[in-house]
């Protein structure tokens, strides 16, 4: 990702359609505490690196290693922000918009249901 590719001002990381495995390009919302760690960060020339081509690995395997988490990838946050995002009662229209899922059957194998959702099918938790 690179700064021209953020907005602030409006919230929103634009994909170009070359940034994504459907060639068609996409808005992905940012909530305020993204766009507050953006705003805090030393911005770049609009074709440079957010995070430094090939160190956000890097990073994210030192985070991930400092909290002592295995077995976990970076692509698994998408995963992650998916799952929330319809806990959190978003209709799948906008959360496909945003994940860029084209078919209902790639957006299925984003989605875990817990055992704990289940059992609020029935009134437990």
């Amino acid at each position: 990702m690179t700064w021209d590719q953020v907005d602030l001002k409006e919230g929103f990381i634009k994909l170009r359609p070359n940034d994504t495995e459907t060639n068609e390009g996409r808005f992905v919302p940012l909530n305020r505490e993204l766009v507050e760690m953006f705003k805090a960060m030393p911005r770049g020339l609009p074709g440079i690196w957010v995070f430094g081509k090939g160190k956000h690995q890097w990073a994210f395997d030192e985070a991930r290693k400092k909290a002592a988490i295995e077995d976990f990838t970076f692509h698994d946050l998408r995963h992650t922000a998916i799952n929330n995002w319809r806990l959190q009662g978003h209709d799948f229209f906008r959360i496909m918009a945003a994940s860029g899922h084209k078919t209902m059957n790639v957006f299925k194998r984003y989605n875990t249901v817990s055992k704990e959702e289940l059992k609020a099918l029935v009134g437990e938790k």
